[in-house]
């Protein structure tokens, strides 16, 4: 029993425990021809600070998902600028996609990644700077994105483009100047894929650009990042325009959560943010719990669940719900995001659970 101890022990220390990676995403990155006679081309540069090699693996994703890699070793303290990396790396001539640089989580302080995306033309190189976003920290279900267009069309044109780090579904809302809602539009995008829609605004929404125009991606399933770029027509100089996450008021009249038959709301989304005011406690492996989500609507609310474990579910078509966390559940903490519809009005409220 002893020998059998010993040889444990000395297996489990000689076992590789398992490496952990860290990717880094550049949303936009692309090679050739573009509008007005532009021509461009993504340069990649990694810096490593560590005292080590590090080797990376770089992925180019473009609109069919992944579609190439190519490896990379940085040596110790030296930085590695790869010119024109979409055709140089991938063996494209024309394309537009995200990149992945993926590479020991042991290095995920050390090593640093930025992109450069240019345009090269007669009278000089105009470009952007496209930082890498962690892929840990994309917007999930329940996020709005905000890009903000340029202040006058008739100067710049405004492209923008989503990254679906998981499978993903983006409602696109076009937000005019004076905050109405000039257009919406829901896209789905498989796993791994990267979009972009050049003079986005009559391509995706069929609409005419205005001054001051904003984008808006709401995910509502998934996870992705979103980026856009305005580019002088005339000298053909981009300006990056990073997508920023925030939360609106809802434009719904979501009153809050009314427990079992009760008819005034328990717990209030008094700010009209979206997001109850605070979690709903629930006790693992008891009774479960009944609550409404109450909506002031002239026509009656639709509701779906997009992130629920199987334990939640809605008992009628008022949004109704039951919840029963078995024990498994205990010490934890839940955002369940729901999209609701009401008076045309589609947007996703979050419920915090806190479960003892």
């Amino acid at each position: 029993m002893k020998i059998t101890r010993i040889l444990a022990a000395t297996f489990a220390v000689l076992l590789p425990l398992a490496v952990s990676a860290t990717t880094l995403v550049i949303p936009a990155s692309g090679t050739g021809p573009g509008a007005n006679d532009s021509h461009w081309q993504t340069e990649l540069t990694l810096h490593n600070l560590s005292a080590s090699p590090v080797a990376a693996t770089l992925t180019f994703h473009d609109a069919l998902g992944s579609a190439g890699t190519s490896s990379i070793s940085v040596a110790p303290r030296a930085t590695v600028a790869i010119a024109d990396v979409v055709a140089s790396r991938f063996g494209r001539q024309a394309a537009t996609g995200a990149i992945e640089v993926t590479f020991d989580s042991a290095f995920a302080q050390k090593l640093t990644v930025s992109s450069r995306t240019f345009n090269k033309s007669a009278t000089g190189e105009f470009g952007q700077d496209i930082p890498a976003v962690d892929q840990s920290t994309l917007a999930d279900a329940g996020s709005t994105i905000v890009l903000s267009g340029p202040s006058s069309t008739t100067d710049a044109r405004f492209n923008f483009g989503v990254y679906a780090d998981s499978a993903a579904t983006i409602q696109w809302d076009l937000i005019r100047a004076d905050g109405t809602i000039a257009a919406s539009k829901e896209i789905s995008y498989a796993a791994g894929t990267q979009t972009q829609y050049n003079t986005g605004l009559s391509t995706l929404f069929n609409a005419a650009s205005q001054d001051n125009d904003t984008v808006h991606a709401i995910v509502t399933s998934g996870r992705a990042v979103a980026y856009g770029s305005v580019i002088n027509n005339k000298s053909g100089d981009p300006s990056y325009v990073p997508g920023l996450i925030a939360l609106p008021d809802t434009r719904l009249n979501f009153l809050g959560v009314a427990f079992g038959d009760s008819t005034s709301v328990n717990v209030p989304d008094a700010n009209h943010d979206g997001v109850l005011d605070r979690s709903l406690d629930v006790q693992s492996g008891s009774w479960p719990i009944a609550f409404r989500i109450v909506v002031n609507s002239t026509t009656p609310a639709t509701f779906e669940l997009l992130n629920a474990p199987a334990q939640l579910r809605f008992y009628d078509a008022n949004g109704g719900l039951t919840f029963w966390p078995d024990a498994s559940s205990s010490g934890k903490t839940l955002n369940v995001k729901v999209r609701v519809t009401a008076d045309g009005v589609t947007e996703i409220i979050t419920i915090p659970f806190t479960i003892h």
